[in-house]
């Protein structure tokens, strides 16, 4: 019995080859991209975190600064957005208090970081915490 030795490749199996290398090449780089704008809204997600957690230490411990006294319970009040510029972005942060929340003699205090990602949409971080009037600062 004699056998042929395939010789090499037909055009055909080269071009069928070269087309699933290329759809794999390509899901490839639309990985890369989608992994980079994750990678970018973390890290703003991070910075708009930090933010929050800075103000409502602020509200929890009611310390401006170890010298300059404390924050009285009845100026707690809500602010408007404040822009915040930070690593070529601006986010925007808003308190926002309400009275007798959710019981009596307390205040609920909502910090909201917002900024805009790559595509133009709003992203944002909410924290929330309630003060009681009747604290150890007053």
């Amino acid at each position: 019995m004699i056998y042929k030795i395939p010789k090499g490749f037909s055009l055909l199996e080269v071009v069928i080859s070269l087309a699933v290398l290329s759809i794999g090449v390509l899901g490839l780089v639309k990985m890369q991209a989608y992994m980079e704008v994750k990678s970018e809204n973390a890290l703003k997600t991070l910075d708009a975190l930090y933010l929050a957690e800075k103000k409502l230490e602020l509200f929890q411990t009611r310390s401006l600064s170890g010298g300059s006294g404390t924050i009285a319970y009845n100026s707690i009040i809500t602010t408007p957005s404040e822009a915040i510029p930070i690593s070529g972005i601006t986010m925007t942060r808003k308190i926002t208090v309400m009275d007798n929340e959710p019981v009596s003699g307390a205040k609920k205090i909502n910090v909201i970081v917002s900024w805009q990602d790559r595509r133009d949409v709003t992203q944002n971080v909410s924290l929330d915490t309630v003060i009681s009037k009747y604290s150890e600062f007053d």
